[in-house]
């Protein structure tokens, strides 16, 4: 509410004076009430959430201290590998690589020379000392 100043008296002047500053005084004490309300809510949602987030951050920092270790492992492996080591096992998987070939051609050749045929002949064969020995059992 704006009055005009220069036509009031002193009396009038002191009392408005006093009046704003009864005001500021009021303004002041709700702005820190609010403010001690606001910080009692954020102590409030802190004690909270706090434990809630700090069990998943734990887990977090032991899960990531295990994968240092093993990549602190994997690293000291990897380190022990050398050029001869690994001349070594390139040379293991060609090997391993043509003795593979060699054997698929050999099952490749026993299927076609009839190694079927001659499992199916010894099968019947069997069959037929069968028959012979109930005959000769008593």
């Amino acid at each position: 509410m704006l009055k005009n100043t220069e036509n009031m008296t002193d009396h009038e002047l002191l009392e408005e004076l006093v009046l704003q500053g009864r005001r500021a005084e009021k303004m002041g004490r709700i702005k820190i009430c609010l403010v001690a309300v606001l910080l009692l809510l954020v102590a409030v949602l802190a004690l909270v959430y706090i434990p809630k987030i700090m069990a998943p951050i734990r887990q977090l920092n032991e899960s990531m201290n295990e994968i240092r270790g093993a990549v602190e492992k994997t690293q000291t492996i990897l380190d022990a590998f050398d050029e001869e080591t690994i001349d070594n096992f390139k040379q293991t998987m060609e090997s391993l690589s043509e003795t593979s070939q060699q054997t698929r051609a050999l099952m490749q050749k026993l299927k076609e020379s009839g190694i079927d045929t001659l499992a199916s002949s010894i099968e019947e064969l069997n069959k037929v000392l069968d028959g012979f020995l109930k005959i000769f059992r008593p």
